[in-house]
């Protein structure tokens, strides 16, 4: 019998990371031109928080249902699940009202190039699980 679940905890997790992520870079690209709003943060507060619970329990179920993997890729995992620590802290405090434009430009810096690195540590260790 076909288990549907599985595949849609993968889209779900696949599609919160790309609506988290696409959502930064999209916010970082404005920040770098001056078009980004003064407060950002009363739209987009409860996405955030959503995808990454999504993300996180997703990511939980995900790693709870793979067998069979070589040992380095739980070294990988541990980075890649410290740099999305990373982007959950960084983006709650991004949407955070006190937060001044300047400050948020730099942070949504920093979220690019770890939501870069988590790209790339995905495609790994989907390599490397096959």
């Amino acid at each position: 019998m076909f288990d549907l679940f599985p595949y849609l905890a993968r889209v779900l997790h696949i599609s919160s990371a790309i609506l988290l992520l696409g959502g930064l870079f999209y916010a970082w690209n404005l920040s770098k031109y001056g078009k980004l709003a003064d407060n950002p943060a009363y739209g987009f507060r409860p996405a955030v928080w959503s995808l990454i619970a999504a993300l996180f329990l997703t990511g939980a179920y995900n790693l709870i249902n793979k067998t069979n993997v070589p040992k380095e890729y739980h070294m990988l995992f541990g980075v890649k699940f410290l740099l999305f620590l990373h982007i959950a802290a960084v983006s709650l405090l991004l949407v955070k009202p006190a937060t001044t434009p300047e400050k948020r430009a730099r942070m949504l810096t920093g979220l690019a190039i770890s939501g870069g690195i988590i790209i790339f540590l995905s495609a790994a260790l989907r390599a490397i699980s096959q």
